[in-house]
């Protein structure tokens, strides 16, 4: 079943009835659905899929000879001698009829022949864009594809005709996958298993949400139990440096300076691998709202939730997950802390809904940056942190996201106003939104009923948002 790429195959169909060549650059972390949605996008049409492979220049062109050949029904050629050739006898083969061809895993290919790009560029320039192509270059390492692919110094530049950075489904999307479980079951399985379609489909809906974390992470035979180990083996070469970074992260190290501490590396070599990372999509930096993204409050957290779920519970337990211990590691070291874990992911969930609230038009204002913001209260010397903050020139929406089993109550609201003081003074109008998981008590409806600047929503509200 094909759920939640409608938009995308929506608008790459749109671009193929257009009747011209076309250049479509797609890229997103690995698992996030590329080549689902391609094949999607080629089925019942005239297409020649290639998936480069980590091999050389000269097999890979081998290959895609040989897939090349067999579209055409020829089995006697020689494989091509170079791209350039590949690329002239499909295009002429063509003769102006509709054809998609896809380079999955492109960045394999453009790293083992650097002329590559210079040779796509030529071809475009004189002979392709004339023609009825549709190429589409795939790539998972997001760094080379935004430099090397995306950038105004690639050979490429000016001559894509689309591009699309695909990202892992937002909560709202990914709730589609769990239909059956109660609200708060399909947050908990969001925060384990992301917004990554493959991962989503593990889940048994016959199954408590318990009995799906045993079944998926905590058996050696399992599907998940070895994911980010075998997607982090086909990324670098240096796999133990970068499982040290992101356990560390997933442990509560945010800043670089304690990342280092805690993996005993060297600060520079430690940056160069979370940068990597950065790269790959497995981690993001995040800067406080307002600041600029070299400010020395820097931190770094886990893109995805199935790692974050993984590094925090799996990695560290594999020993005893190995001998058996499944019900333990479950009832001492999830079940005990899962809340806990959940809080981040609780904030993340609710700034997608206030996005999603907002190009409805549904919010007070129309916010155009949204973020989380941390500091210093100078009266006491203490951190504070607003979960979310979001603005519209000096109208700010300023919130607090509570992940508990209680009722907020009016003390979250009352430090909810001071802690938006020491953001900022300077704010036309502020509107102050309570986001809960158990809802709230008489006293904070009560002041709600009477100001119409404080906004309650419930996990209801949340689920169920259109």
């Amino acid at each position: 079943m094909f759920i939640g790429r409608e938009k995308e195959l929506a608008a790459l169909n749109e671009m193929y009835k257009q009747d011209k060549f076309q250049l479509f650059v797609l890229y997103g972390r690995r698992r996030v659905g590329k080549t689902t949605l391609l094949n999607e996008f080629c089925k019942d049409k005239d297409a020649i899929f290639y998936s480069a492979e980590q091999s050389n220049n000269k097999l890979n062109l081998e290959k895609f000879s040989s897939l090349v050949f067999q579209f055409y029904g020829e089995s006697t050629l020689e494989p091509f001698s170079s791209w350039g050739n590949a690329l002239s006898y499909i295009n002429d083969r063509q003769n102006d009829k509709r054809l998609i061809l896809v380079f999955d895993e492109f960045p394999y290919l453009a790293k083992k022949n650097k002329a590559l790009l210079f040779e796509l560029q030529h071809l475009i320039d004189h002979k392709l864009q004339y023609g009825n192509l549709f190429i589409i270059l795939c790539g998972s390492y997001m760094g080379f594809m935004e430099k090397e692919v995306l950038s105004s110094k690639s050979p490429l530049f000016g001559r894509r005709t689309g591009q699309l950075h695909m990202k892992s489904f937002d909560y709202h999307t990914s709730l589609r996958f769990l239909e059956g479980f109660s609200n708060e079951e399909k947050i908990n399985l969001y925060g384990a298993f992301g917004g990554t379609a493959l991962y989503l489909q593990q889940v048994q809906k016959n199954k408590s949400f318990e009995d799906n974390i045993k079944n998926t992470f905590l058996r050696t035979t399992a599907y998940l139990y070895e994911e980010p180990l075998l997607l982090l083996r086909q990324e670098v070469q240096e796999p133990g440096v970068y499982n040290a970074i992101i356990e560390a992260i997933a442990g509560g190290a945010a800043k670089s300076n304690e990342i280092t501490t805690k993996i005993n590396e060297e600060p520079a070599k430690c940056l160069k691998y979370i940068n990597t990372l950065c790269e790959l999509g497995i981690l993001y930096k995040e800067t406080p709202f307002g600041e600029k993204q070299s400010s020395r409050k820097t931190i770094y957290g886990i893109s995805d939730f199935m790692f974050r779920f993984w590094y925090r519970y799996i990695f560290t337990n594999r020993t005893l997950i190995e001998t058996g211990a499944q019900e333990v590691i479950w009832k001492k070291r999830i079940e005990t802390t899962y809340s806990d874990y959940m809080g981040l992911i609780f904030e993340k969930i609710c700034r997608e809904y206030l996005m999603l609230q907002n190009i409805r038009g549904n919010l007070p204002i129309l916010f155009t940056r949204i973020g989380r913001w941390w500091g210093s209260d100078s009266s006491n010397h203490s951190q504070v942190e607003i979960d979310i903050v979001a603005n519209e020139g000096n109208d700010y929406l300023i919130c607090e996201c509570k992940w508990r089993n209680e009722k907020l109550d009016l003390s979250v609201l009352k430090e909810l106003r001071k802690k938006a003081d020491l953001f900022t003074k300077k704010r036309s109008n502020t509107w102050y939104i309570l986001f809960s998981k158990s809802g709230f008590t008489d006293a904070v409806k009560n002041e709600a009923k009477n100001d119409d600047n404080i906004i309650l929503v419930e996990l209801s509200d949340i689920i169920n948002v259109e």
